[in-house]
């Protein structure tokens, strides 16, 4: 295992975490509006 299979394999993690996060925080935003999506 070399270097650019770790770098290319943290940077998949590091933007797949930031997706997730910004969802995330999109959902808790409407939650404290109180409007739900799913409800």
């Amino acid at each position: 295992m070399n270097i650019t299979d770790y770098s290319s394999g943290f940077l998949l993690g590091l933007s797949l975490i930031i997706a997730i996060g910004s969802q995330n925080a999109f959902v808790l935003k409407q939650g404290l509006k109180r409007e739900h999506i799913f409800f």
